[in-house]
């Protein structure tokens, strides 16, 4: 969920593109990410999706290429295009950022998905 539902802020069409990046980083990682989980080093509980971009993101910034291959759904065995998928998860971090006027448009994410495909 948007956070502009939950802080019961105006709602304009970034819910949607919220939504669609969760949607692309459950399809990259292969799992819903709607549990709520405890990690040690915080002390409260956060949902996996925010645990999941917290950890993403710090790895994707590092510059260590490793990240991917943690992040992406290991039953792909490596049976996929690795720039695509950077791809994807950039635009699926995108999309989820917290501040709406952060997050791109539609027609900006399909675009980069269409680029993405002729690579």
């Amino acid at each position: 969920m948007a956070p502009e539902w939950a802080l019961n802020l105006h709602i304009t069409a970034k819910v949607d593109v919220y939504s669609y990046g969760v949607v692309i980083l459950e399809i990259v990682k292969g799992i819903r990410l709607l549990n709520w989980v405890v990690d040690d080093d915080i002390q409260e509980p956060e949902t996996e999706l925010g645990r999941f971009v917290r950890i993403v993101k710090r790895n994707f910034f590092c510059g260590d290429e490793s990240w991917l291959e943690e992040t992406v759904n290991s039953r792909l065995q490596d049976n996929y295009s690795k720039n695509q998928a950077k791809v994807l998860v950039e635009i699926g971090l995108s999309c989820v950022e917290e501040d709406r006027n952060k997050r791109p448009s539609m027609s900006t994410v399909v675009q980069a998905l269409l680029d993405c495909e002729d690579k």
